[in-house]
């Protein structure tokens, strides 16, 4: 990969090798994926797909839900949903649990539910409403790496974060389900994404509207997105307060704010109104807990200071719970990191050189926003809520750009040849371990029992083929990256060239005169 990381950071470019290398990976947690979404039974309770698809069935009725709506019993139309209703021993679970959620989602879940009709093919929503959030969670781990970019300006660094992002199989295996997370968690990366562009490129018009846009989709796919629009606004607002600090700049900071944040709430206020309405609170936490008699876990502090629930936690990000086994990869990742960590702070402050300079304000937004989801998980966890892995995933740009940043420094001890295609060579490596990691617990995940069985009539011959495409593209990556650019001299203008050949024959008879 070519070299560019000068000293200011702020001038360096995303380059287009690493940039394609990045979108074949994401096509490799894709490729997972849509495997689950085209083979996988309807799991109904598991992952929250019953709900979901009710969800989306009242929307193309032109019914928003409530957490009492029960789940279609239109066998006919809707019969593995019906089925898995069936399974539900009480009434509470037969209902639209999930319609605490604002409607995004299951909007763009429409034209599925359409088609299934039409076709009369009830699988096409189910299918379609995975796929939806396969290419949530696929756009989540290219939106990773392109955050690792920008807050470490080292091209080698982003790619293993994309790596580390796609190997973790709540991002890969759950984005196979029906589930908003996958479209939340992007719109969520997108928005921190463009936020540090600002702090390091500048206010535009193109980057606000970025901002308020992806901000709108964010708190429109679930709840913890508003958390994130609140942030960034208020960072956009001190970014640019530090810069200037006239009545000038004291005005343009608020405008700033006030769309990043406005836009958002116009789009998306409405919902939370009605669930404060509707539940007493913007979540409808509290009535979600009431409604499946949920007892609370202790009081908070307590939550906070179980380190087995935070290792657990982690652990559950690449290997399913009943995979004890294949976390120890994960252990190893962290262990690894941490002491890369703990090295790269050393170096500095011994004074060894730091490397090319970075923007601190995008390590700051991270941690800050990190923080914020942490705080209402432990909240919600306290209160009896379910310490699901899936709620871990908005944290994902700041832990594998922190892993990623750790394990190169490890990698910067190496003594030196060629400090960039030595990093590049180091990344590729990793991250094509990382990758047979996944495929080792996608394999156990596939064949194990909690598979559950497959869809009826679904073909997994062609599930396999994208699998496989998949694995291909994850390996062009690691050769784009582990290869290094070659680098061409420019060529000459044909004027130029031909007075250099003149030159050159003139330059014998020249000689031959003297």
């Amino acid at each position: 990969m070519p070299r560019s990381t000068p000293e200011d950071g702020a001038d360096v470019r995303l380059p287009k090798r690493l940039l394609a290398a990045m979108v074949l990976v994401a096509f490799f947690a894709l490729s997972l994926s849509s495997y689950v979404a085209l083979t996988r039974s309807l799991q109904y309770q598991t992952r929250d797909e019953g709900p979901n698809a009710g969800y989306a069935v009242e929307v193309a009725s032109g019914r928003l839900p409530t957490i009492d709506t029960p789940v279609t019993t239109d066998a006919d139309r809707y019969p593995q949903v019906v089925e898995g209703r069936a399974t539900m021993v009480d009434e509470p679970h037969r209902h639209i649990w999930t319609a605490n959620h604002p409607p995004l989602y299951y909007l763009m879940s429409l034209p599925f539910v359409a088609a299934a009709g039409a076709l009369d093919a009830p699988q096409v929503m189910i299918v379609g409403m995975r796929l939806i959030n396969a290419a949530g969670s696929a756009l989540c781990v290219l939106l990773v790496g392109l955050i690792a970019f920008e807050v470490t300006r080292r091209e080698a660094t982003a790619f293993l974060a994309t790596g580390i992002a796609a190997s973790c199989a709540v991002l890969v295996t759950a984005g196979g389900h029906i589930a908003n997370d996958g479209v939340a968690v992007a719109a969520s990366s997108l928005t921190l994404l463009a936020t540090i562009r600002i702090f390091d490129h500048g206010l535009s018009v193109r980057r606000l509207s970025l901002v308020a846009l992806a901000g709108a989709a964010a708190a429109g796919a679930k709840a913890p997105g508003v958390l994130t629009v609140v942030l960034c606004g208020a960072a956009i607002a001190v970014a640019l307060l530090v810069t200037d600090r006239s009545w000038r700049g004291v005005v343009r900071a608020l405008g700033a704010s006030a769309v990043a944040t406005g836009v958002p709430a116009f789009a998306t206020g409405w919902f939370y109104v009605r669930n404060i309405v509707l539940y007493g609170d913007p979540t409808a936490t509290d009535a979600l807990l009431e409604k499946f008699d949920r007892e609370p876990n202790g009081p908070r502090w307590q939550v906070l200071t179980d380190g087995s629930l935070w290792l657990d936690w982690y652990e559950r990000l690449w290997a399913p719970l009943p995979a004890e086994g294949y976390a120890v990869g994960a252990d190893v990742l962290a262990v690894v990191a941490v002491i890369g960590l703990l090295v790269l702070l050393v170096r500095r402050a011994t004074g060894a050189p730091p490397g090319p300079t970075v923007p601190r304000a995008g390590w700051l937004l991270l941690a800050v926003h990190a923080a914020v989801v942490l705080a209402n998980l432990v909240g919600f966890v306290a209160g009896g809520g379910n310490p699901n892995d899936r709620y871990l995933m908005p944290l994902m740009p700041l832990l594998a750009s922190a892993l990623a940043v750790g394990v190169m420094a490890l990698v910067d001890l190496i003594p030196p040849r060629s400090r960039d295609s030595r990093a590049a060579r180091a990344a590729a490596a990793i991250t094509l371990v990382l990758g047979g990691y996944a495929l080792l617990i996608f394999g156990w995940f596939v064949d194990s029992a909690t598979y559950v069985g497959r869809l009826p009539n679904s073909e997994s011959r062609g599930a396999g083929l994208v699998l496989a495409a998949g694995v291909a593209c994850g390996l062009v990556a690691v050769c784009l990256v582990a290869r290094p650019a070659r680098t061409y001299a420019a060529r000459l203008p044909l004027p130029d060239r031909r007075a250099r050949r003149r030159r050159s024959a003139g330059e014998p008879a020249r000689r031959a005169r003297r």
